[in-house]
């Protein structure tokens, strides 16, 4: 069953629809993350084509730190407007918020939006993950996971524009243990005016899952399937999904240990209380979200 003792403070995330639906996440086994690694997205209408390029190939564990930052900026108190900070901060400290705008690398429309700086801290980042707050380990853990996804880019392209920016960038205070982040404009825009177009997700809900394939499904999942609404998927259709790869490309072992996660994941997922989910011929599920 599902523990229930684990408390964060912030439970809501955020996504933009866009970059919720680019192909990025999946779950890696150990010494297997890739370099150099490019994914294309065309969504269902055919009007927006994403693309993701990775420094590094991004884990579920990096997928839960992303969202964490997205929780953390939801509340206007904590986001602050990076033109702002810029304007009025004193010179010395108006150079490093400038920093934080050129590392984001933003091109496009996006260049002439404004951006949400989060104030953290490891401490806060490793006690909001569940994490032992005050291990060097999981301190050097979140480190190289806010380069991998400070060092993932998401170039979009529609009838009109092409537009891209890094997922983050990010400051690290070694002294005080402090990290200022900046989000991508595409997500700050959802955040600070409250726009439609984004992806809604409970971590309270997913931080009750173990796995890397049960928290990566549930993310999927959420983006598939609206509240007070159900979606019949094929067994399949969520295996590609969740571990980026077609079918028809795994090996026979791979599709047998594949389906096997997908369906242990599903039966997690099913223990959630907004979660009801049918199996009809071990191909095909009925999901609906209560």
């Amino acid at each position: 069953m599902c523990k229930d003792n684990i408390n964060i403070k912030y439970p809501l995330a955020k996504n933009h629809h866009l970059i919720q639906i680019a192909p990025q996440f999946r779950p890696i086994k150990r010494g297997a993350r890739r370099k150099g690694v490019e994914r294309e997205y065309v969504s269902k209408d055919g009007k927006n084509k994403v693309k993701i390029m990775m420094w590094k190939e991004l884990d579920i564990a990096d997928q839960d730190l992303l969202l964490t930052i997205l929780a953390i900026a939801l509340p206007l108190d904590r986001g602050a407007s990076l033109n702002r900070l810029i304007e009025e901060k004193q010179e010395n400290e108006k150079e490093k918020y400038k920093k934080l705008w050129e590392k984001l690398e933003t091109k496009g429309i996006l260049a002439n939006f404004d951006t949400i700086v989060i104030n953290t801290s490891f401490y806060e980042l490793a006690k909001e993950l569940g994490r032992p707050s005050t291990s060097k380990n999981i301190y050097n853990w979140i480190e190289e996971s806010l380069e991998r996804l400070s060092g993932t880019n998401f170039k979009i392209e529609n009838e009109r524009y092409v537009y891209n920016s890094n997922l983050i960038s990010y400051i690290i205070d070694k002294k005080t243990k402090k990290i200022e982040i900046a989000i991508n404009p595409l997500n700050a825009l959802i955040l600070m005016n409250d726009k439609k177009g984004y992806i809604l997700h409970n971590r309270k809900e997913r931080i009750k899952l173990r796995g890397e394939v049960a928290k990566g499904l549930h993310a999927i999942l959420v983006g598939l399937v609206n509240q007070k609404s159900s979606r019949t998927l094929k067994l399949d259709v969520l295996v590609e999904k969740v571990y980026l790869e077609k079918i028809e490309d795994m090996s026979s072992q791979q599709r047998k240990d594949a389906r096997k996660a997908i369906k242990k994941a599903l039966e997690k997922i099913n223990e959630l209380d907004s979660w009801e989910i049918k199996n009809y011929d071990n191909k095909t599920y009925q999901i609906k979200r209560l």
